[in-house]
């Protein structure tokens, strides 16, 4: 699930986009509706990069974003200034809604996101997106449908029914393919539902892991992908919109290297300032989009069928099970599942652990950072409630909540919220 950190604080690879959470604690941190497509109707390659979706791809050698971030926020204004005051969260055990626990998954040297033959099908993987599955999944959609394609058959089969896998099978629907999605769970009992989703990719990889081929195609995927988020902005049906987002810190940031995807993505960005919110030495601040799982994903499954897509519950224990899939052309987007399917052992879970509070209108900021005491701490506003979170374990496949875990977030927000005027 995608969750806020404290962007700046990075000190391994230029475009690195991973981040430590025990480091952050320490250191104290409108894509139109898809409208149906006849079937049968085949796109050839060179139609399908001149197309929205294929332009990423062709540009991978150097793609520069065509919608001006600044300049689409400009033209809305239901989020405040990113200096104005801020009103305090009313964190509370009594404010408590609900508590939910996720497994990103995540591979140590990043995403997975290539094409290979496993016996009669032609597979391509795209998975293993740890906290950044939402904020690059249009991204990682387009390139994947893009190596699909190349294969040249009309009917293809999409494993998975996140965010990611949702994606995909939307992009290839869109260049003439029909599709079908075989996943042991839908929406809304994905991962991709108890996701964080503040548009920000994280957790994606260890820095002495990655290669430049893998963070220049997460740059190109980030790219790609909010320039899609962005036109959903503040459409309701969606569920996605503006928030302002601060990451505070009580040591200097590392501004040596841009924000994934390069700081054009983040509008109104402002890095290492001193004097943050909480009473925090330094802070970055930027607007972004919040994303909300449950409405977002329950449109793009609407979205999926009434182009003409089908979806069938199927449970792949190994490769051979993919024999039983009528289609030669297959995209993976398992996620976590792919470990075992593929026998990759490079993919892990990354636990999170979320609750949520009754929601407050005037709550339209999100923040992240580490603290001495609380360790580290974010929120999220959404419509339905506040999100509060600050945990991430590696190897943890625990969903079971915690309730020590709840108390400390609950404390945690409930002291920053009393220090929202103070000055550092």
């Amino acid at each position: 699930m995608p969750l806020s950190y404290v962007p700046g604080t990075e000190d391994a690879v230029p475009g690195q986009a991973d981040f430590n959470y025990l480091t952050c604690a320490a250191n104290a941190r409108q894509l139109a509706r898809t409208k149906s497509l006849k079937k049968g109707c085949v796109m050839r390659r060179r139609d399908f990069l001149a197309t929205g979706m294929g332009a990423g791809v062709a540009a991978l050698g150097g793609c520069a974003s065509t919608v001006s971030p600044a300049a689409e926020f400009g033209r809305d204004d239901l989020v405040r200034p990113i200096g104005a005051p801020m009103e305090p969260i009313r964190s509370s055990m009594d404010r408590v809604t609900r508590t939910i626990v996720g497994l990103r998954p995540f591979r140590k040297p990043g995403p997975r996101l290539e094409a290979v033959k496993v016996g009669t099908k032609d597979v391509v993987h795209n998975y293993g997106h740890g906290g950044g599955g939402v904020s690059l999944s249009w991204g990682v959609a387009e390139l994947a449908a893009s190596l699909a394609k190349d294969f040249g058959r009309p009917r293809i089969t999409v494993l998975g029914s996140g965010a990611i896998g949702l994606s995909t099978a939307l992009v290839l629907q869109q260049s003439g393919a029909e599709v079908t999605i075989c996943a042991k769970e839908f929406p809304p009992y994905t991962t991709s539902n108890v996701a964080g989703a503040m548009w920000h990719p994280v957790t994606l990889f260890e820095g002495d892991r990655v290669s430049p081929g893998t963070l220049k195609m997460l740059d190109l995927a980030s790219r790609i992908a909010f320039n899609r988020f962005i036109r959903f902005a503040n459409d309701p049906g969606y569920g996605v919109y503006w928030i302002r987002q601060y990451s505070i810190s009580e040591t200097p940031m590392n501004t040596s290297h841009e924000y994934v995807g390069g700081d054009a993505l983040y509008p109104g960005l402002v890095r290492n300032r001193p004097g943050g919110p909480f009473g925090f030495a330094y802070y970055d601040a930027y607007y972004t989009l919040m994303i909300d799982p449950d409405i977002y994903l329950r449109t793009l499954v609407n979205d999926f069928l009434g182009a003409g897509g089908r979806m069938q519950e199927m449970t792949f224990e190994s490769e051979g099970d993919l024999e039983r899939l009528p289609d030669t052309t297959i995209v993976n987007c398992m996620g976590l599942g792919s470990g075992k399917v593929f026998g990759d052992e490079e993919i892990i879970p990354a636990r999170g652990q979320l609750s949520f509070l009754l929601p407050q209108r005037e709550i339209e900021y999100g923040y992240a950072g580490g603290t001495e005491e609380y360790g580290l701490l974010y929120s999220f506003p959404r419509k339905t409630g506040i999100l509060l979170g600050g945990s991430v374990g590696k190897g943890d496949w625990d969903l079971n909540p915690r309730a020590d875990e709840v108390k400390r977030m609950v404390d945690g927000h409930a002291w920053l919220a009393s220090r929202i005027n103070a000055k550092a």
